[in-house]
């Protein structure tokens, strides 16, 4: 699974964070990249990646999106399979650093007021006190951030033409 950003803007000062705003996920099929319309239906993709593989059922048309690792506005995120897909009533937001390096993960309650999460503790007390909340688990929620990928550069071969490189399994011949 893959994910990519976009910098947030603000006008009073620099940004210091920038949310994951586009989602996709790679076909197991054809590897095209394809976009996924909402973090709802990504999640639903992530939580089975480990029974089930993302297929797009588009192989013949082109994909959606080429990840360029290169790129100085976008980075791509890749998260760990299985995770659970965000229990009704909570979202699960992800915060890129501002060196672009490192994604912090939030749960945030929905309506009426919005509180957010930094830890599993705080989710479990919040939970506890809360009737709606009563049938979720704790295993229902996850704060393993995704991981960025970017290029990684093997030292060329002077017996070979190409050059190959490879992150988290991500490959692409260059």
């Amino acid at each position: 699974m893959v994910r990519k950003t976009t910098q947030a803007t603000s006008h009073k000062r620099k940004p210091t964070t920038s949310l994951i705003d586009s989602y996709a996920a790679q076909c197991w099929k054809c590897l095209k990249v394809r976009s996924i319309e909402s973090q709802e239906d990504y999640e639903e993709i992530r939580s089975k990646t480990l029974e089930k593989f993302f297929e797009c059922k588009r192989c013949e048309e082109p994909g959606d999106m080429v990840m360029n690792f290169d790129s100085l506005t976008m980075r791509w995120f890749q998260d760990e399979h299985s995770i659970p897909k965000t229990p009704q009533g909570l979202k699960r937001v992800l915060v890129v650093r501002t060196n672009c390096v490192k994604v912090d993960v939030y749960y945030e309650s929905l309506a009426p007021r919005r509180k957010r999460f930094k830890s599993i503790k705080e989710v479990a007390t919040f939970i506890e006190d809360k009737e709606e909340f009563k049938d979720m688990t704790l295993e229902e929620v996850s704060f393993a951030a995704p991981k960025r990928l970017k290029l990684k550069k093997k030292p060329v071969d002077s017996h070979s033409s190409s050059r190959n490189t490879e992150e988290d399994g991500v490959s692409r011949d260059a």
